[in-house]
């Protein structure tokens, strides 16, 4: 078998055993789905822009964190703790695929739930981007970020049952800022939340039902320019550390 049947293999039983487990189903798959559909119907059929992106926003960075970033670290760590990680390094199956089949039924299911969201979206009159660019940006600058912030965040987590911990700050600091850029001003020093993680999925979701995704902003520079610098600045940061700290054996 391939490399790459290799890692679908093992991605598909992670899933698998990710469903089965209860903890994981209910914080990781039914309450962000549940927080989603609320605020879907909650403001069904806003028409405001404003309004629109907000709720996208939300769901968006719901998914984010607590679908894929919690999820992912909990994963890494737990198999890591049984020693599972290091048997599977023996398998012919190369490190990066490790981790790739390990994190990815995580990114799976979060998908999934983006799915559902967009569907009741659509469903409940919730206006569609003016410009999509931003929001596929925010994506996938956000899937960038929870996953190397979940394969930097096993480097402290020692078990576990400590992933509930050692998640948390990222956690609220990555729906916050997602949410509070999202209803800031264009223009003044808020704007500069933008260097918080996170926060670039907000201004980004902004752009992409306000308009002016190229207008002109900082130092005349495009609109979206300093939302994707730091969308690319913190999974480089969080890569580098996980690169460097990154441990195969069970933490004490």
């Amino acid at each position: 078998m391939s490399e790459a049947g290799r890692v679908l293999a093992l991605a598909g039983t992670e899933l698998r055993l990710m469903l089965r487990n209860k903890t994981v189903a209910v914080s990781s798959v039914a309450l962000p789905l549940a927080l989603g559909l609320f605020w879907a119907f909650s403001f069904s059929g806003a028409e405001e822009p404003g309004m629109a992106a907000m709720v996208i926003a939300l769901q968006l960075s719901v998914v984010l964190a607590m679908g894929i970033y919690v999820t992912a670290t909990q994963t890494v760590v737990a198999r890591r703790h049984t020693r599972v990680l290091k048997r599977m390094r023996t398998s012919g199956i190369s490190d990066a695929g490790l981790l790739v089949a390990t994190v990815a039924p995580a990114v799976v299911l979060g998908l999934g739930q983006l799915v559902v969201f967009g569907i009741i979206n659509v469903a409940t009159g919730t206006p569609l981007p003016a410009d999509p660019f931003p929001l596929l940006l925010a994506l996938l600058g956000g899937l960038a970020l929870v996953v190397t912030a979940a394969l930097a965040t096993t480097v402290i987590t020692p078990s576990p049952e400590r992933a509930q911990i050692t998640t948390l700050p990222l956690t609220f600091v990555l729906l916050g800022a997602t949410v509070l850029l999202t209803m800031a001003p264009d223009e003044g020093w808020w704007q500069a939340i933008v260097a918080v993680p996170g926060a670039a999925i907000g201004q980004l979701t902004q752009l992409a039902y306000r308009g002016g995704t190229w207008a002109s902003g900082v130092a005349g520079l495009p609109a979206l320019l300093p939302a994707v610098a730091a969308l690319l600045v913190w999974p480089a940061l969080f890569g580098y550390l996980a690169a460097r700290r990154f441990r195969w054996d069970p933490r004490r």
